[in-house]
């Protein structure tokens, strides 16, 4: 019986892990693989792991969830690189200084 459910845990891991690498959002896929994180704390509880299956669901599922949630909320806010930047607004300028004579069409 406890081998059928080990299976069962095994397939359900790999079906997440797909749907977190093909996810179109980076919302969901965060959830998708901290709940993969959970289910490998379920596998290693069920395989007689007890102390790996803590430090699993304490750094794979709670940590780095939070860490990654973080990284996505700040890249979110993070100016785009676009032509508004600082940067490309200097090279913009620079551009228009020179003559017409020198500015060519690549």
């Amino acid at each position: 019986m406890t081998t059928w459910i080990v299976l069962a845990v095994c397939f359900l891991l790999v079906l997440m892990a797909l749907a977190s690498i093909f996810s179109r959002s980076l919302a969901s896929a965060i959830i998708l693989l901290s709940t993969l994180s959970l289910f490998t704390a379920l596998l290693f509880v069920l395989v007689a792991a007890p102390d790996v299956a803590i430090t699993e669901a304490a750094i794979g599922s709670a940590l780095t969830t939070v860490v990654f949630v973080l990284a996505l909320y700040r890249t979110r806010n993070a100016p785009a690189a676009d032509g508004k930047s600082a940067k490309n607004a200097a090279d913009e300028s620079s551009a228009s200084v020179r003559p017409d004579s020198e500015v060519t069409n690549a």
